[in-house]
């Protein structure tokens, strides 16, 4: 399971402050979180964890603390939102990783059908 994540709502997610996963790469699994959420802040920096609150303007609203991945980020916890990053962290790794794979097979053998592909392409939980 990740440790950290960081997710600005509708933007992009960070698992373990190294793995950038842009919000359109989020796949169909992602837990949907509330418009009202701009940002949810889970890692080891100084500071305070916390979801960051917006209006329906836009305008931030105030935060709320996080103390413990128990607590509820919409309807649902930091603990699954954490186990949910670690799981899409694998899939596209596997999906990038089996791309290469089949690129590598196309420059080898000359097969054409490759090379319009991307990592999405080998991504069955891609949204």
């Amino acid at each position: 399971m990740a440790t950290q994540i960081v997710i600005h709502n509708d933007s992009s997610i960070k698992i373990d402050d190294s793995f950038h996963i842009d919000w359109e790469d989020k796949g169909n699994a992602m837990i949907s979180l509330p418009s009202t959420i701009h940002a949810v802040i889970w890692n080891d920096l100084p500071g305070q964890n916390e979801i960051q609150n917006k209006d329906a303007s836009g305008n931030m609203t105030g935060n709320t603390d996080l103390n413990d991945a128990s607590d509820a980020v919409g309807s649902t916890t930091i603990a699954d939102l954490l186990t949910w990053g670690a799981t899409r962290q694998i899939e596209i790794e596997q999906a990038q990783l089996s791309h290469d794979e089949a690129l590598a097979v196309h420059n080898a053998e000359g097969d054409g059908s490759v090379w319009t592909k991307t990592w999405i392409d080998y991504d069955p939980n891609y949204s």
